[in-house]
């Protein structure tokens, strides 16, 4: 088995900010006087905000015209924003391997968050100079599970798909590594189950 590199999904994987995220959404619907229930944010997550918001609005059943997607997502950065800043950030057993193998192999993060977001996760944890590239929602046109995200890290690491390993935590993420050719660790399959959120796991190739 031949590895080139290794690519990391962000949230679920190696931290879980996703309640954050949640609070976040909750609160910038909320001010347009819409309720975003936490099971509906969770079946749907996992894109990029483009793809997901939409998907949110629906499931909270809004029937006059909303405010813009881009002017929602730029309210909900502004509370994840405050919510990193102030709040203990929770992080996951796969952060072992990526301190493993930061320094022996090329590491690359494929999120399909805010890149300002996602860059004050690493700041606050200082885990910045641990990724040689770092990809974010804001770079890629499709998110997960399209395979977008992680064709365009190997890519900027200058390894072939098939040469790397990705870890990932949901469904999407899986199919996303698979469809770029890529073989993955599903991180569900390691632990035992601690949050009630999320699809259940799919066999990793």
């Amino acid at each position: 088995m031949t590895l080139a590199a290794a690519i990391f999904d962000l949230d679920g994987t190696l931290v879980d900010t996703m309640p954050l995220h949640y609070e976040a959404y909750r609160r910038t619907f909320a001010e347009h006087g819409l309720a975003l229930a936490e099971a509906a944010f969770y079946a749907h997550i996992g894109g990029v905000a483009a793809e997901a918001i939409p998907k949110f609005l629906l499931a909270c059943g809004a029937l006059t015209p909303p405010p813009p997607v881009a002017q929602l997502h730029a309210r909900k950065k502004a509370h994840v924003a405050e919510l990193i800043a102030s709040t203990e950030i929770m992080v996951l057993p796969a952060a072992d391997v990526l301190h493993l193998l930061a320094g022996r192999v090329p590491v690359a993060l494929a999120s399909s968050g805010a890149r300002a977001g996602v860059e004050a996760i690493l700041a606050r944890l200082h885990w910045s100079a641990l990724f040689d590239v770092v990809i974010t929602g804001d770079e890629t046109p499709r998110g997960k599970p399209a395979p977008d995200p992680f064709l365009l890290a190997a890519g900027k690491l200058g390894v072939a798909p098939a040469d790397c390993l990705v870890f990932e935590d949901t469904n999407d993420g899986v199919a996303a590594a698979r469809a770029a050719g890529m073989r993955v660790f599903d991180v569900r399959r390691a632990a035992a189950p601690e949050r009630g959120h999320g699809p259940p796991p799919v066999p990793a190739a």
